[in-house]
């Protein structure tokens, strides 16, 4: 069981000097995916209650052992991608760039392979151009927003992801890599 804590602090009419804490707790079933799904709509529903209640501030939702949304999470089984609790909307190919990146990470990947291994699905792949690598990073940069500093350009060698310590990338259905990794 895991309970997941969302703390609504408000203002209450006849009290105007106190504010009221609200506690919300939710006893999810095991499951991989499920934390960070109910963590995410926890927070979500954090948002809704202070867009129709002003004044209203909603903290990031927690878990009893201290996990937020906050940070990078890169979910390479169920394919979805959020930052700090929103998701980031990826093209089916900046998906499969960051994953490969995401499943290697602190290592130096050069554009040759990138686009052998990502376009391994396309069939002529000389005509793949080196720069439609450079594109797709700076358009993943972007959809990355206060993350986009984790794809790392290595100057004359490639592309790699950097994780940091709000970074959680979950590689199989049955394990989530909690990070720093370190990888030989």
């Amino acid at each position: 069981m895991l309970a997941v804590h969302q703390a609504v602090p408000q203002s209450v009419g006849d009290w105007p000097e106190r504010d009221v804490r609200v506690i919300v707790t939710l006893d999810v079933p095991g499951g991989p995916g499920f934390v960070e799904h109910v963590l995410h709509l926890a927070d979500e529903f954090g948002r809704a209650v202070s867009e129709l209640i002003p004044g209203t501030l909603a903290h990031t939702a927690t878990t009893d052992d201290g996990r937020t949304t906050n940070g990078l999470i890169i979910d390479l089984v169920d394919r979805r991608v959020s930052v700090d609790g929103r998701p980031v909307r990826l093209a089916y190919r900046e998906f499969a760039l960051l994953g490969y990146l995401a499943a290697r990470p602190r290592r130096t990947v050069c554009r040759h392979v990138l686009i052998q291994d990502v376009w391994s699905d396309r069939v002529g792949q000389e005509d793949v151009s080196s720069r439609v690598v450079d594109t797709l990073i700076r358009r993943i940069r972007v959809k990355l927003t206060t993350q986009a500093h984790r794809l790392t350009t290595v100057r004359g060698r490639g592309y790699r992801l950097d994780p940091g310590a709000d970074t959680r990338i979950r590689i199989t259905s049955a394990k989530t890599v909690a990070t720093p990794v370190v990888h030989p």
